[in-house]
């Protein structure tokens, strides 16, 4: 994936700079005002990985006025980071390639080269943070650019310092040494990508005919191929033969006058695949079915924002069913929220998220910041363009956007500085979150939220409420513990104060019972949004309460689950763990327990065993669970009615 990349004299990017995109993980956001630089980043990707003509590079004008030979050229360099057994090491051209990239990856994992400027700097302080999570022992890092209206490999800072070319005391190497040693590397790394752009003004018809590149590169499976599956060579052999006898028959009649071949005088495979591409798809378009008809419309038809949603709808569609590819897919999509009704962002987002999860790295910039407190593995950077016209950027994880968010508060505070980032990215993102959910529930078709704590939950609920989903609009939005939840449910309260519209769906915020009582301001007689705790009621065997109930029993959703289910997932996960074993034996079992809180009989401190196994690896072993969980639930079903559930789907139907 890319992790970063370094950019010189492209578009608004005057100079070096180093700009962070990635920790290592697939979902990375580029935020900033408009003409910060965000699309230039995407535009360059596409020049690189796109073998883009140099006319079509960008160039910054002052630059330009300056002079951009030499030394001063212009340059494109992404940084990757990519595991080792991902790269082609089979053939004999690609081994050589391979250790290329081993020798490059072990001088980039530790060199300390000094350059002028920040931008080495900068590298190896994103460098840092990157290997705290990834061994090098298992990744390559290596960079590898393109420059201007130069061929061959590029290495910006280090393209004189590659010690490791020509370390014969320390000689240094000259540039056609350098090319030579490289020779094919900058082909061998962009084969294994695939990179898709998709700028604002994508016109969406010619987008998504299915001959186009950019839609092969979404199928993986090229056309040509597909074709040439289907039309033998020995059925080009008898379309020749059939049109040779055609000819001399024509040619019998004609006397004085013969037919000969311009170029040549029989059709080859790529002279047929390409008229059936031609002939076949050209009359094909995308439509978009009609709910509850059997007509269709045809995407040009639809306005600005339904536009979007089709290509986002067609991209997540593709790649939802085709995990099995020869690439490796980075899709770029300029502004994923532009022309859209804000009530549809979140569920624009939501796919692109998805899309993510499936591997695919996708790179997004946007105006649209409620995805910031919903993201759990992925990253923003933020570009700041001052009144010098010089760069800056913000990076940061967002599965700790709160914390950093207060840490960049504190750092401006202390340099008695502004602090646009903490205010603007933090207000603005759950501003824009609860807009888009408020606007979503009173529409004529309305959406309908459960707000809860983290993604174990999201996927017991996608479970549960699956007909929901579908048919209610239902969607399931995990915020990353019981004080978000909180907090947007506050943010929440005042438009449900506001009688001036109609709320038509519903809002579930849902919290576990934590140790630390949480009480919450509630709306009398309010039929649409509901603030709730999972609480078990021994005495008659309930476990879901209003926010401000008296009941103080610490519940969490494993505690809330089917007891025999329950049961048999930790017995399939003790056979990796010791410390489940003594747990689960049938002493300790409750066999006619209805919850997982009432399912095992034990004594406190095996109860903090088993806390601490959920606990452990910041709550890892939840998601673990949660899989196995509905894997055996799926195949044996639910043994006995969990009433929480059902109350929940009670609200959510009536």
């Amino acid at each position: 994936m890319i992790i970063s990349l370094i950019i010189r004299h492209y578009k608004v990017y005057k100079g070096i700079n180093y700009l962070p995109l990635s920790d290592g993980t697939k979902f990375s956001s580029i935020l900033g005002e408009n003409g910060a630089g965000k699309s230039s980043i995407l535009e360059s990707f596409d020049c690189f990985f796109n073998k883009k003509p140099f006319s079509d590079w960008s160039i910054n004008y002052e630059a330009k006025s300056e002079g951009i030979s030499g030394d001063n050229s212009p340059y494109i360099l992404p940084v990757f980071l990519i595991p080792k057994d991902k790269l082609r090491n089979s053939l004999k051209a690609d081994i050589e390639q391979y250790k290329k990239a081993e020798v490059l990856s072990n001088f980039l994992w530790n060199t300390t080269e000094k350059a002028k400027g920040s931008s080495l700097e900068a590298f190896y302080e994103h460098r840092k943070n990157i290997k705290e999570k990834f061994d090098q022992n298992e990744y390559f890092l290596l960079l590898v650019g393109r420059k201007y209206k130069s061929s061959g490999c590029f290495f910006g800072s280090y393209h004189k310092k590659l010690s490791f070319i020509n370390n014969e005391h320390h000689k240094e190497y000259a540039e056609t040494e350098l090319q030579d040693y490289f020779d094919g590397f900058y082909e061998y790394i962009i084969s294994h990508y695939s990179y898709l752009y998709i700028p604002v003004e994508t016109d969406v018809q010619t987008y998504t005919k299915l001959e186009t590149q950019d839609m092969q590169k979404l199928m993986d499976k090229n056309v040509q191929s597909e074709i040439k599956k289907a039309i033998t060579q020995k059925t080009i052999s008898q379309i020749n033969g059939h049109l040779d006898k055609f000819v001399k028959d024509i040619e019998s009649v004609l006397e004085t006058y013969t037919y000969k071949g311009k170029f040549k005088n029989n059709l080859t495979m790529p002279d047929l695949v390409s008229k059936i591409i031609e002939s076949y798809f050209s009359i094909k378009e995308l439509n978009k079915k009609i709910p509850g008809s059997t007509k269709t419309i045809s995407v040009n038809e639809l306005s600005s924002g339904e536009k979007r949603k089709a290509l986002i709808g067609l991209a997540y569609s593709f790649l939802k069913k085709n995990s099995d590819r020869g690439s490796n897919l980075i899709i770029a999509i300029d502004e994923p929220e532009s022309s859209l009704h804000i009530s549809n962002c979140f569920e624009q987002f939501e796919k692109l998220i998805e899309i993510a999860k499936e591997n695919h790295q996708i790179l997004i910039t946007t105006h649209w910041y409620g995805f910031l407190p919903i993201v759990t593995e992925g990253t923003a950077t933020s570009i700041n363009k001052g009144s010098d016209n010089k760069i800056s950027t913000d990076f940061f994880s967002l599965s700790n956007f709160r914390e950093f968010i207060k840490q960049e508060k504190e750092r401006h505070k202390k340099a008695k500085i502004r602090g646009p980032l903490s205010i603007d990215y933090r207000i603005k993102s759950y501003n824009d979150l609860i807009q888009s959910i408020i606007i979503s529930i009173i529409q004529e078709e309305p959406y309908n939220w459960i707000i809860c704590e983290g993604s174990s939950e999201k996927m017991y609920f996608e479970y549960y409420f699956k007909k929901e989903i579908k048919e209610k609009k239902l969607r399931i939005l995990p915020v990353g513990g019981y004080e978000e939840v909180l907090k947007i449910y506050n943010y929440l309260l005042g438009p449900f104060k506001d009688s001036d519209y109609e709320k038509k769906g519903k809002i579930i915020c849902l919290i576990d019972t934590d140790a630390n009582r949480v009480d919450a301001e509630t709306v009398v007689n309010n039929k649409n949004l509901y603030f709730k705790r999972l609480v078990f009621n021994k005495k008659d065997n309930t476990i879901l309460y209003k926010i401000n109930s008296d009941l103080t029993t610490e519940t969490t959703i494993e505690d809330s689950l089917d007891s025999a289910n329950y049961v048999e997932t930790l017995k399939y996960l003790s056979d990796n763990n010791e410390e489940l074993k003594p747990l689960i034996k049938s002493e300790n079992i409750r066999e006619t327990s209805t919850y997982s809180k009432d399912a095992l009989d034990l004594k406190d401190s095996e109860k903090d065993i088993l806390k601490d196994f959920f606990n452990k690896d910041f709550g890892k072993n939840k998601l673990v669970f949660a899989e196995k969980y509905l894997e055996i639930t799926d195949k044996v079903g639910v043994n006995k009615t969990l009433g929480w559930i059902e109350e929940i789907k009670e609200i959510i139907n009536k």
